[in-house]
């Protein structure tokens, strides 16, 4: 309607309307008495927050306040579902999946730009689907296949390659294969048997690389559980498409 500035639906003709549950948020809602228009709490295009130290390092100086209300519990931005087409159509996966969707509405579509790459001259139809987004400082590429064994050899082997280039590498395994792989700097970002824990701590692991410097990313991929849609979809983003499929 007429009544939402621009500025708030990012130029689109919706708008995106969530009720947190995170006590913080709700209380701050509470005490100023009005609904409140909020971005990610990032520079666009870096990693997304999920702590307060984060918040600090992007944006110390440039606001007037930041409010620690500790770490995110799920550590992916929410999901994001249209209800202007029919069926409804999933923009953005996050902690509430496509199975829990699906048990309320019926039928859900999923949004092609959630693990491709949004079509030449198509508009985004939420901000957080943009090519290339939640992106380290280092090239990152994602290596994927069936078989575990396989992708960590694939992954050591390419590895070896870039360091006899001079270059810095950096593993992204999970808590089953960091002891796994040699390179300069390998870490976990949770453990393939509890999902949650690697939505938590994603953003947190791609902000750590940027902090050593590393030339090359290589990361395992989490496929094939109600949560892996989230984390792909943050995954192949960060990576910039850049996909290895053996």
């Amino acid at each position: 309607g007429d009544c939402i500035p621009d500025e708030v639906s990012a130029g689109l003709e919706t708008v995106a309307v969530r009720c947190p549950s995170h006590k913080t948020a709700r209380a701050l809602i509470e005490k100023s008495g009005k609904p409140l228009a909020a971005p990610s709490a990032n520079i666009s295009g870096k990693p997304s927050p999920t702590t307060a130290e984060h918040c600090i390092n992007d944006l110390m100086g440039k606001v007037d306040a930041i409010l620690d209300g500790g770490e995110c519990e799920v550590g992916v931005e929410s999901t994001v579902v249209t209800l202007d087409t029919n069926p409804p159509r999933l923009l953005r996966p996050g902690g509430i999946t496509l199975e829990q969707l699906e048990s309320v509405l019926g039928e859900v579509a999923v949004d092609d730009a959630v693990l491709h790459k949004l079509a030449e001259g198509k508009k985004a139809s939420s901000p957080g689907m943009k090519y290339k987004h939640y992106a380290p400082k280092a090239e990152m590429v994602l290596v994927l296949g069936d078989d575990q064994e396989k992708v960590v050899d694939h992954i050591n082997q390419l590895a070896k390659e870039q360091k006899e280039q001079g270059k810095k590498i950096g593993i992204i395994a999970s808590d089953e294969t960091k002891d796994l792989y040699q390179a300069d700097e390998v870490i976990s970002v949770g453990q393939r048997a509890h999902l949650e824990t690697v939505t938590a701590h994603l953003y947190d692991v791609l902000r750590e690389f940027d902090h050593k410097d590393v030339d090359m990313i290589y990361s395992e991929g989490f496929e094939g559980e109600p949560l892996s849609e989230a984390i792909m979809n943050r995954m192949v983003k960060a990576a910039g498409h850049e996909i290895l499929r053996i």
